[in-house]
């Protein structure tokens, strides 16, 4: 799920003011936009008087991070609330319950019981009769509780609360009213269909559904409901008699899931929407012709259910901003699986050539387009990493048949690595969840795996590679995927144990088992991998200090500016930080018990981390003529100087078109989108590699992102504010954009993409401003010409 724009009331009352503070709080973690509505009509409230109420509650929600818009009106506030999420195409209204603190029958005020008999949306009721507002930072639900009986509108809002829980990382309790038997069949189900990374509890009773559900919310301490609203299809949407008694007597906030039955039937040719198919709820697309092509709703990254995006035909991840076609396949990660195909009249169609207008004739002209003349060709790849399995993957789906091989010298299957600091670290996930195909997939597709193997040669005259302890493997294409590795300085004490880097699975599998309350760690290096080991290790409760050579995290990356925004962030959630200093020795009999510094300083410890950057894998190229600095060399196709061979990821340098000059890129989106585009290449069907560089990191409640590249800059541009977390800065020179980094705004750094695309002179107010619509400044930019 996820919330794109989110409709709450103000009045002045003690009763909005928590209402919006628990919609600005969702806005900000959902990276919605979110409007204030404020109504008006003498005697009772004068325009001036709303525009006083609307002011200081938009005040409110910039304090918790967010840009709200505000709208006033006349009439009655339940009519205007509901008027104003249909216009802006709302998909969640907040109001609070006006609850008087005293026992009276109905708990539910005349304005939200209203609203919640006709919301055309999603409807979050909070509870306000204490008039307490929320306390401390961070999102107001850490436990979760929905009902289920198995139906459709049921399994809807279970599945709404699973997904609600992975966005603000809250526990879900869910609970069955009924037959105990049919009961644990129902919740097992439901909870395996639900993301990866949530804890979730079942139980089951028995007796009125409504009473057990507001009794088990006590019981459990839920501090949210979600229930379904059994709606019609008709002009107004009546709420049925569960939900209506739930939030009349619930004891805490209820969220009021939307279910309108739809059926595929309802989809105009060219669009797409998840719909009920006899029972299950899939995403169907609709072409022109009426053929429908029919898909798993689920997110492969980890499996939130998609939304269609009919402006852009495109199905859209809502927790973590993947991207993929109608039918399926990925456009934008961090996802690197299609969704999988269910059936339907169409078949899904094989894969678009990615050749675009803008690469010269000539250039494009350099690669063969004959897939067939290659599957008679033997296709290696070196590095079972991220790029190598999404290459091996797109050659299979792209029609390439011949023997295929790739070589790893990790025993795991190709798998993803950013889990690994964060969501893997925490405990929230499983290894098996972060390979970037199941290992089934290898062996399905013919592709032989040789994992725990090291290449130590590479022969291009006799087009072999050289497998330590083992024979020599032959290729007549070979891309090289070796990525990076950790850089070890010269520590005394680095081999104690209790001594920690981070790259692969194993170093993460034994950095968690060191993980409990009270334990201490020492982090050095505060760049994204330190910076994210320190946020998961807090939130897991060890007590960390931090030692980092800058002055402020990320300081190469960030500057000073944004970079004391993200120090600020850390020290809020307990993080001891010391700048300007480095790590001079580990010191313990045996084991690791305090670190010291360069400046002298000792820090006590349990263990400690290391994350001082990596070093591209480049030793198996020695002496084969392979040209390198700072990683292989590749220009924009992927290709070395030497005949046959490729390079991709991490360990490529790369030529960018849009740049103008050599990358080498140590992210995720970059190993999965290079891998892809290296083995395009290898079938003589590829273009130029030109993507702008984006890749994320999720601290605490906070999601940082950055587009682009940049090593210096003349000017910073904010819009939004530093203070209060919630901006997008971009990095100028000589008044273009050459990156931009945003916190909790993705949707705007998506948007800035086209103008670090376009390399031309920006005007920086229009950047400031926030009326201005930043896709509305890519036609300019591209007028003005680089």
């Amino acid at each position: 799920m996820g919330y794109r724009t989110i409709v709450v009331g103000t009045d002045g009352s003690v009763t909005a003011s928590i209402a919006q503070q628990t919609a600005a709080r969702l806005a900000r973690r959902c990276r919605a936009d979110l409007v204030l509505v404020c109504g008006f009509g003498p005697p009772k409230i004068t325009r001036p008087m709303a525009e006083g109420f609307a002011a200081r509650a938009a005040d409110a929600v910039r304090r918790e991070g967010v840009e709200p818009r505000v709208e006033l009106g006349t009439g009655e506030p339940a009519e205007l609330i509901l008027e104003v999420a249909e216009r802006h195409n709302a998909d969640l209204i907040v109001v609070g319950n006006k609850g008087m603190g005293q026992a009276t029958r109905f708990r539910l005020g005349s304005v939200p019981d209203r609203v919640a008999h006709f919301a055309p949306c999603d409807l979050l009721i909070v509870h306000t009769s204490d008039a307490r507002p929320l306390e401390g930072p961070g999102t107001p639900y850490r436990n979760i509780l929905a009902a289920t009986d198995g139906s459709p509108t049921a399994s809807e809002a279970a599945r709404k609360a699973l997904e609600l829980a992975l966005l603000v990382r809250a526990e879900v309790t869910l609970v069955f009213v009924g037959d105990p038997i049919v009961g644990a069949i129902k919740l097992e189900g439901t909870a395996a269909s639900g993301p990866d990374g949530v804890t979730v509890r079942t139980r089951v009773v028995e007796g009125d559904p409504a009473e057990q559900i507001c009794e088990a919310a006590e019981r459990e301490s839920a501090d949210l409901i979600v229930v379904g609203n059994k709606g019609m299809s008709g002009p107004r949407r009546f709420l049925g008699s569960v939900p209506n008694k739930v939030a009349h007597y619930s004891p805490t906030d209820v969220l009021i899931v939307k279910t309108v039955d739809r059926s595929a039937s309802d989809l105009e040719p060219g669009q797409g929407g998840v719909v009920d198919v006899d029972g299950r709820t899939l995403a169907v697309y609709r072409d022109e012709a009426g053929e429908t092509f029919t898909l798993s709703p689920r997110c492969t990254h980890m499996g939130c259910t998609v939304d269609w995006n009919g402006a852009e035909r495109t199905w859209d991840c809502p927790c973590h901003g993947s991207r993929y076609d109608y039918a399926g396949r990925v456009i934008r990660g961090p996802a690197v699986r299609p969704l999988e195909p269910v059936g339907g009249d169409g078949q899904v169609p094989p894969a678009e050539a990615t050749a675009t207008s803008e690469a010269p004739a000539e250039a494009l002209a350099e690669i063969p387009a004959s897939v067939p003349s290659r599957s008679a060709e033997r296709f290696v790849i070196v590095g079972a990493s991220l790029t190598g399995g999404t290459a091996a993957a797109t050659l299979r789906e792209n029609g390439f048949a011949g023997p295929l091989v790739l070589i790893g010298a990790e025993p795991n299957f190709p798998y993803e690595r950013p889990p690994l600091s964060k969501t893997f670290l925490r405990g929230e996930t499983r290894y098996e969840e972060a390979l970037v195909r199941p290992e089934a997939f290898y062996r399905d597709n013919d592709i032989e795996t040789r994992l725990g193997s090291t290449v130590t040669r590479i022969d291009p005259a006799a087009r072999t590679v050289s497998v330590a302890g083992g024979d020599d493997v032959p290729y007549d294409r070979l891309l090289i995927a070796t990525g990076a590795r950790n850089r070890r300085l010269p520590i005394a004490g680095l081999t104690l144990d209790g001594v920690y880097d981070l790259r692969t699975f194993p170093d993460a599998a034994r950095l968690r088992a060191e993980i409990a309350p009270g334990r201490r760690a020492v982090v050095g290096g505060m760049g994204f991998i330190g910076s994210e080991v320190a946020a998961s290790l807090r939130q897991r409760g060890v007590e960390v200090s931090v030692v980092d050579g800058g002055s402020v995290p990320l300081e190469r990356v960030l500057g000073p500016d944004v970079g004391r925004t993200i120090e600020a962030i850390h020290r809020d959630q307990g993080v001891r930080m010391t700048f300007g200093d480095r790590l001079a020795a580990f010191e313990g009999e045996g084991r690791v018990e305090r670190v010291v510094t360069a400046n002298g300083l000792r820090l006590e410890c349990d263990f400690a981390v290391v994350g001082l950057g990596v070093e591209p894998v480049v030793d198996l190229v020695a002496g084969s003529g392979i040209d390198v600095d700072n990683g292989i060399l590749v220009d924009e196709y992927s290709r070395t100087n030497v005949d046959g061979i490729y390079a991709a990821g991490d360990v490529a340098n790369h030529y960018h078109p849009v740049f103008g000059r050599r990358l080498r890129i140590e992210h995720w989106q970059n190993a999965a989108r290079q891998g892809r585009a290296a083995a395009l290449s290898m079938l003589g069907t590829g273009a130029p590699y030109d993507e702008i560089h984006w890749f994320w990191s999720d601290q605490y409640d906070h999601n940082l992102q950055y587009a682009g590249f940049h090593t210096e800059w003349d000017d910073l541009v904010v819009r939004g504010s530093l203070e209060a977390l919630n901006f997008i800065a971009f990095y100028m020179k000589g008044g273009r954009v050459q990156a931009s980094v945003s916190l909790n705004r993705g949707s705007d750094l998506r948007a800035s993409m086209g103008l670090i695309r376009a390399a031309a002179a920006v005007e920086t107010g229009r950047l400031r401003d926030e009326a201005v619509d930043l896709r509305a400044l890519e036609p300019a930019a591209a007028a003005a010409g680089p």
